[in-house]
């Protein structure tokens, strides 16, 4: 009997080769962008910021240990995926100036980070990519939420802290109590150790209400798909773990899963075909054994 062929799955060379390109997944890509763009950003204020205004830099100094530990999460990632290449990846793929990058004193080389996932967004198509968020909405979304929510503490405690830090009878002063009162607030838990006195910083608290309930709401949803769809779930988790399916084409889509449903359809009529070959040999057969 023929052997079946199976569907098309990406070897460690084309996910090392993705990995020099600097693509992963689309979802995964922008939330790299995302911390990238921010860390540099908190470069940026903590040079024109004045030395002596703690309200602003205190926040900042908070946040770049965050930035630290997810940018050192993303090169062992890669570092992981690129199976067979990673000396390759460490040279050509740039691999060394990720992992300088992610240090504190290497944030002027997070640029060159920042370049290459860009990089990997052309090459792999915009059109590619928002077909990809499509199909792949709970995974996408997930990874959207979260550098939404680093978006918000941060932004959100610099706003906080601006009108409040100096305002009489304020309780929020320092980076620190910025950072938790957001953390507190996006959650939506409430302690009351911490809270704003100025309008100002009540609209902030506001805006920052109303941005967790959608983060927790939308993360909620994520959960409740991925158990009650296990299999696209996991389907979709093990594509997100480092192995990407082919792009999709202007012919083709259906993107991914059209591809593995034609390969499949193209395997059951090569069986059929090796069943009927068979069926006429032993009818030829059957008259001479007679």
């Amino acid at each position: 009997m023929a052997s079946t062929p199976k569907p098309a799955v990406a070897s460690d060379d084309v996910m090392a080769r993705m990995i020099l390109r600097g693509s992963i997944k689309p979802g995964y890509d922008m939330f790299i962008v995302i911390v990238t763009v921010l860390s540099i950003t908190n470069w940026i204020l903590l040079m024109i910021s004045v030395p002596g205004e703690s309200k602003v830099t205190g926040l900042l100094i908070f946040m770049e240990p965050i930035f630290t530990v997810i940018l050192l999460a993303d090169f062992g990632y890669r570092l992981k995926l690129a199976k067979g290449q990673r000396w390759k990846y460490m040279n050509r793929g740039g691999g060394w100036l990720d992992l300088l990058g992610s240090l504190p004193y290497g944030r002027l080389l997070r640029l060159f980070r920042l370049y290459r996932v860009l990089q990997g967004f052309r090459e792999f198509g915009w059109r590619n990519t928002i077909r990809w968020f499509v199909a792949h909405r709970a995974n996408g979304t997930l990874f959207l939420v979260l550098g939404l929510l680093i978006i918000v503490l941060e932004f959100g405690g610099l706003a906080v802290l601006w009108f409040e830090a100096d305002a009489p009878g304020a309780n929020i002063r320092t980076g620190g109590e910025a950072l938790w009162w957001g953390v507190v607030t996006v959650t939506t838990v409430g302690y009351g150790d911490y809270y704003p006195v100025t309008p100002g910083g009540e609209v902030v608290a506001t805006i920052m209400i109303f941005a967790g309930v959608a983060i927790i709401a939308i993360f909620t949803a994520w959960v409740a798909s991925t158990f009650l769809n296990p299999s696209s779930g996991s389907s979709s988790a093990s594509g997100d773990s480092g192995a990407p399916a082919p792009a999709p084409s202007d012919q083709d889509p259906g993107g991914v899963q059209g591809g593995e449903h034609h390969d499949d359809a193209h395997a059951l009529i090569h069986d059929l075909r090796a069943r009927l070959d068979r069926l006429e040999a032993a009818i030829a057969r059957k008259p001479d054994s007679d």
